[in-house]
């Protein structure tokens, strides 16, 4: 999308309550045309960032604008005209009926005293229409749901017919259907030249529905840039303390943040490492708990884009790094099987073997003195032709402890690694 009209402007700007910034520095612009979105932890600012451009935050200093003007150039009805906001949580303080609540959106566009128009009532209705709460015309606001009040609240802020539209958390309160509704219809909105700001807590929807994201964390707001650049596994962890796997969702094709851990969840590896034989996401919920049990786990090769590959990665896992679909040759085998034989024992998880990785099982089986192994190998897991049956036998005969989930599997190995530590100290 090319760039449109500068409609916000923050440049150097520091913003926050009285003489306390909230946010400093400040430097990043947004389009006509164009949705960005603030993602960052409780408290860091995203909703002040929101508060400068209506004038319920202040700015400390550099400089804000507003389609070209320096905010504090504006008035509270030229900004109003300009700015339509959608808070995180409505208030129905007086029994207004949907229709009047919706249609006080038109009050930038009035002089004092002057009444509604034909008009002014046809934009509200049109809004109310477009937000799916013109069957909610006569009812009291007091009266509704909170997810009836916020979609009358957008309603409400696209009734002033703003060119730049304020999300803080626009979809709290709303179910599912009602939560893509409104979403879709914003992305409408920028489409046809509307510059949306939307703070987020939902990373998937801001990686969505935004063009760009910014993340705003210790009082700093970082340029906004792409979704598949502003959401990476190191940002994630970095901003929010959580090992997550981000992959592109395969429906939507936008990013998809899957929290896997807490970083304050998992302990500082400080035993094994353990080898672990997987593949496909069979080991993911394995390596999760080893990491939370302070486990250092060495995963053999897997290629890029599989599951494992992703939690392994996220939790700090050591990897043979194959392409995407790449089969295991001599060369990464050896490193996996040099991997494995300095691991304290290694676990087989229920991964179905082909000839692609075939050559995991292979170095375990060979360089590992103390094996555990997940479920049977049937004739439905074994696609190599019986090289994989094979093995597994070979495992079986040389004393491999066998476990039939995932669960006695970290059982059994923290009982290896237990008597293995009594036994040095």
């Amino acid at each position: 999308m090319s760039p449109g009209e500068v409609l916000v402007s923050f440049s150097h700007a520091t913003v926050g309550y009285g003489a306390k910034a909230v946010v400093s520095d400040a430097t990043f612009e947004l389009h006509a045309g164009e949705i960005v979105g603030l993602v960052g932890p409780n408290a860091a600012g995203k909703s002040t960032l929101l508060r400068a451009l209506t004038g319920g935050a202040d700015v400390l200093g550099g400089d804000v604008m507003l389609a070209g003007t320096p905010l504090a150039a504006l008035g509270s009805q030229e900004r109003a005209r300009l700015v339509g906001v959608v808070p995180q949580t409505p208030t129905a303080t007086f029994a207004f009926t949907a229709r009047a609540f919706v249609e006080m959106g038109r009050n930038p566009h009035l002089g004092r005293l002057q009444d509604l128009s034909a008009e002014d009532r046809a934009v509200a209705a049109d809004v109310m229409e477009l937000t799916d709460t013109a069957r909610l015309a006569d009812e009291t606001i007091d009266k509704l749901s909170g997810g009836d009040l916020q979609r009358l609240t957008v309603a409400q802020a696209l009734a002033q017919q703003p060119r730049v539209l304020l999300l803080d958390e626009a979809t709290a309160h709303l179910d599912l259907n009602h939560s893509l509704q409104v979403l879709d219809l914003v992305r409408r909105l920028a489409d046809s030249g509307m510059a949306v700001l939307g703070v987020f807590h939902d990373l998937d929807l801001a990686a969505r529905f935004s063009d760009r994201i910014a993340i705003v964390a210790e009082g700093r707001v970082i340029e906004p840039v792409s979704p598949e650049k502003a959401l990476d596994a190191d940002v994630i962890s970095r901003v929010f303390d959580v090992r997550a796997v981000v992959r592109p969702d395969p429906v939507t094709g936008a990013v998809s943040v899957t929290p896997i851990v807490r970083g304050a969840d998992v302990a500082r590896p400080s035993r094994g490492p353990v080898g672990v034989v997987c593949g496909s996401g069979t080991g993911a919920p394995l390596l999760r708990r080893l990491a939370v049990a302070g486990v250092r786990a060495t995963c053999g090769a897997l290629s890029e884009g599989d599951v494992d590959f992703a939690v392994g990665g996220a939790l700090g896992a050591d990897i043979v790094t194959l392409p995407p679909f790449g089969e295991i040759d001599e060369t990464a085998e050896a490193r996996v099987r040099e991997a494995f034989a300095a691991s304290a024992m290694c676990v087989v998880c229920g991964t179905p073997f082909g000839r692609a990785n075939v050559g995991n099982l292979r170095a375990a089986v060979r360089s590992c003195t103390r094996l555990v192994l997940v479920g049977e190998m049937t004739a439905e897991r074994d696609f190599s032709g019986g090289p994989a049956t094979a093995l597994w036998d070979e495992a079986i005969a040389a004393g491999a402890v066998r476990v039939s989930t995932d669960g006695e599997a970290l059982e059994a190995l923290l009982g290896m690694l237990d008597d293995e530590e009594k036994r040095d100290g």
